[in-house]
C-alpha cells in the first residue's frame, strides 16, 4: 500500500508519540533518522534477494565487483581489496577464500612478497558479476522509481553534502 505524504504512518506516530511526551524538543532529526533508517532495510532486504538469486551475499559482491571494476587483468592485492570495500584486512581473507572454494576467484602467486598475493577474478567470476550487476542496478532501481530524476539528484546532494567528512560552513 503506499500512502500519500498527508497519510500518517508508524514514524509518524513513533516521533509523534514523543513530541506529544516532550514538546519542548524538536524531534525532527529523529524523524529523518527513523526514515533512513526504515529506508536501509528495505533496501538492504531488496538488494539481498537480488543478489540470492546469483547466490552471492553483498560481501562476496562487493569483492567481485571491486575486482572487476579494477579493468583488466582484474587483479588486486588483498590489502587493496581491503581499502576498497572499508573493511579490515582480515575481514577479506576469509571473503576471498570463500569465493576461492567457488572458483569465482584465484590467488596468484607472488614470489617476491609471499605475505600478500594478488586476488585475480576468474572468468567465471566475471561471468557472475557481471549478471549479478545488473540484477543490482535493478532492485535499486525499484527502490527509487517513485522519485523523479530531480528528486533523486536533490537526494543525492543532500546525503553526500551530510556525509562529508569534511563540511564547509
Amino acid at each position: 500500500m503506499l500512502l500519500s505524504m498527508n497519510e500518517p504512518d508508524a514514524i509518524d506516530a513513533f516521533v509523534g508519540g514523543w513530541r506529544t511526551a516532550r514538546p519542548d524538543l524538536d524531534f525532527g532529526s529523529m524523524a529523518l533518522f527513523a526514515r533512513l533508517n526504515h529506508f536501509v532495510r528495505l533496501g538492504m532486504k531488496s538488494l539481498d534477494a537480488a543478489l540470492e538469486a546469483h547466490s552471492l551475499s553483498l560481501a562476496e559482491f562487493d569483492v567481485l565487483s571491486a575486482l572487476r571494476r579494477s579493468g583488466e587483468p582484474f587483479v588486486l592485492r588483498p590489502s587493496q581489496l581491503a581499502d576498497a570495500l572499508m573493511v579490515s584486512r582480515a575481514g577479506v581473507t576469509a571473503k576471498i577464500d570463500k569465493l576461492a572454494d567457488r572458483g569465482l576467484v584465484e590467488r596468484q602467486r607472488d614470489l617476491d612478497d609471499r605475505r600478500s598475493e594478488p586476488v585475480v577474478l576468474t572468468a567465471a567470476g566475471k561471468a557472475l558479476i557481471d549478471a549479478a550487476i545488473v540484477t543490482h542496478l535493478g532492485a535499486g532501481k525499484t527502490l527509487f522509481e517513485r522519485l523523479s530524476k530531480s528528486e533523486r539528484r536533490t537526494l543525492e546532494a543532500a546525503l553526500r553534502r551530510i556525509s562529508d567528512p569534511n563540511p564547509r560552513s
